[in-house]
Parts: structure tokens; C-alpha cells; sequence
């Protein structure tokens, strides 16, 4: 692995480090559409990033697939947490600031591994938060996004892993 493949995944690392709300008991709504949009910006925004950057036409394909249905699913956060009386934010956090400097530091040769990985990592915490929400959160319209959303999650969880145990 190139020195600047290891720092890549350093630093993707130590930014993946704290667990969000994913690995705690169900959140309330707010925690939960804060999560929910912060890691679906997250997406959307690295996903950009490889259909600029990446070369490997797999990674370019599952980023595009990502910019669809994350796209899809910005737009049907939004309207759940408007009708539950509840404001999300527009603005990633620090950690996942520091994951997209990360990807768009990546040396052209690492960049398609790099984005796959922060996308492993992404799907397995946004699988477990809808996971936990859909199943023991608060009835209303984000309760029942994320029972709409989580099979979608899966799949996505599932694709990454099998494009990242091709490699």
C-alpha cells in the first residue's frame, strides 16, 4: 500500500472513529433527522466528488446510483421532517468534513478505493440509525422514512462491500 494510500485511510479512520447515534439506543427525531441529513449530505457530496474524480467505472456507477437515490431521499427527509414540526441541518459535521478533505486530497490512484471505503463505513452506520429508528422510534412521517428508506440502505450497504471485495 503507497505511503499516501495509508495516510488516506489513516485519516478516514480517525474520522470514522466516534460512532454517531447509530450505535445508542433509538434517538429522538431531532437526533435522528439531524443524523440522517448530515449523512446523507455526506454522501451525495462524495459521491460528486468520484464522479469527478474516480477512474474506476464500478465506483463511477454505484456514485452515480448514489446521487439518484440519496438525491431522492434529501427530498423525502425534508418533507418527514417538515411534517413532524422538525429543522435539519444544511451543513455537514466536522467529522464528516474532515472524511471529504480526506477524498479530495486522495492521489488519483487511491481515490476509488478511498471513496469506497468511506462509503462501507457510511452505509453500516446509516443501516444501523435507520435500522434502530424504523423499528423503535417515535411514530410519524420520519418513522415511517426510515422504514421506506432502510431497504434501500441495505442494498446499497451490500453493493459497496461486494464492489469493495472485488478490488
Amino acid at each position: 500500500m503507497s505511503k499516501n494510500l495509508t495516510s488516506i485511510f489513516t485519516a478516514l479512520v480517525v474520522a470514522f472513529a466516534p460512532l454517531p447515534l447509530a450505535a445508542q439506543q433509538s434517538p429522538s427525531p431531532q437526533d435522528f433527522a439531524r443524523e440522517a441529513a448530515i449523512s446523507n449530505a455526506f454522501e451525495l457530496q462524495a459521491a460528486e466528488l468520484a464522479v469527478e474524480q474516480g477512474k474506476d467505472a464500478n465506483a463511477i456507477a454505484f456514485a452515480q446510483d448514489m446521487l439518484r437515490d440519496h438525491g431522492r431521499a434529501s427530498a423525502d427527509l425534508e418533507e418527514a421532517a417538515k411534517t413532524d414540526g422538525i429543522s435539519i441541518p444544511t451543513e455537514l459535521d466536522e467529522r464528516r468534513k474532515k472524511q471529504l478533505d480526506a477524498l479530495r486530497t486522495a492521489r488519483d490512484a487511491d481515490f476509488d478505493q478511498a471513496y469506497l471505503s468511506t462509503q462501507m463505513t457510511a452505509h453500516e452506520e446509516a443501516v444501523a440509525l435507520f435500522d434502530v429508528f424504523a423499528k423503535s422510534g417515535n411514530a410519524g412521517a420520519l418513522k415511517t422514512f426510515a422504514q421506506r428508506t432502510i431497504g434501500t440502505l441495505r442494498m446499497h450497504n451490500i453493493r459497496v462491500h461486494d464492489l469493495t471485495d472485488q478490488r
